[in-house]
């Protein structure tokens, strides 16, 4: 028996009302206006008094990509209620990622300030970032030619970030879709399944019409990927710290080569505000 599109609707409707997820969407409008301790992807960082600027082992330094402000989120049940939350990069050919070790803490750092009164001059850090912008790295492409690497965003340039509330379903690309969607369908119906993607071209239009796809700069909720998910089923980093996609308009660019960013973190981690285990990836199609 083929399922009808009624019973396909009502199998998705069910699935979305189970998984639903916390999520803050994030709009960006290009601002002058920020103060050190706002909000923000890219621009000039908080550093605390006596602090110094993250580099990787080997002195390199490190670029600010986002900044979260915990107390100018909306109310929620993701981070922290207070404090300041940075996500640092390296600018290598990787955009600091290591895809052999997501986790590692050289080439990408995420830092938390649960206090943040104290901070060090603005024009010393004007001064030490500055310094650390005009820094070049040279890379090799596959013909072996030299190239100046540059990051997926422009540090000079500080963006501000809008928050809204709101709720999110499973998506396509989580690790969990699959396995999940192949038990509803085999509750559901008589003839089974092993995969969802094995489904006909007929069946998956109608359920591309009401899942998500994951899309958009967003805290929590569900991932998106220009390839797969790099997770196992398993795997303890199961929330959405952080998920900033690809965009291009007249005021800004972030490019991932077309793809997207992820920061997930296990939520026992987060609930203690440890941030030396959070996994960073990316990738574009």
């Amino acid at each position: 028996m083929i399922p009808t599109q009624e019973q396909i609707e009502q199998l998705v409707a069910d699935l979305n009302a189970t998984t639903q997820r916390e999520m803050i969407r994030i709009k960006l409008s290009l601002s002058n206006n920020l103060t050190l301790t706002d909000s923000k992807f890219g621009g000039m960082p908080y550093v605390p008094k006596g602090g110094s600027l993250p580099t990787s082992a080997e002195g390199k330094p490190l670029f600010m990509l986002a900044q979260i402000n915990c107390e100018q989120l909306p109310e929620n049940n993701i981070y922290p209620k207070k404090g300041l939350l940075q996500f640092w990069i390296a600018k290598d050919g990787y955009f600091g990622a290591d895809f052999k070790n997501l986790c590692q803490n050289n080439t990408k750092k995420v830092l938390y300030f649960p206090e943040f009164s104290d901070n060090l001059p603005v024009e010393q850090i004007k001064e030490l970032y500055e310094k650390a912008i005009l820094s070049k790295e040279i890379g090799k492409n596959f013909i072996g030619q030299e190239y100046e690497i540059e990051l997926p965003f422009d540090p000079n340039k500080s963006l501000a970030l809008n928050f809204e509330s709101t709720h999110e379903s499973i998506s396509l690309q989580d690790i969990n879709f699959n396995k999940l969607i192949v038990e509803k369908w085999n509750e559901t119906f008589p003839n089974k399944i092993s995969g969802f993607w094995g489904l006909s071209k007929e069946i998956l239009s109608i359920f591309y019409k009401f899942l998500s796809t994951g899309f958009g700069h967003k805290i929590g909720g569900y991932p998106d990927f220009a390839q797969e998910d790099p997770r196992e089923v398993d795997d303890p980093h199961k929330i959405l710290l952080l998920q900033i996609n690809s965009e291009y308009n007249d005021d800004f660019s972030i490019s991932w080569a077309d793809g997207v960013a992820n920061f997930f973190i296990n939520p026992e981690d987060l609930a203690k505000c440890q941030f030396d285990d959070v996994m960073y990836y990316w990738g574009c199609t």
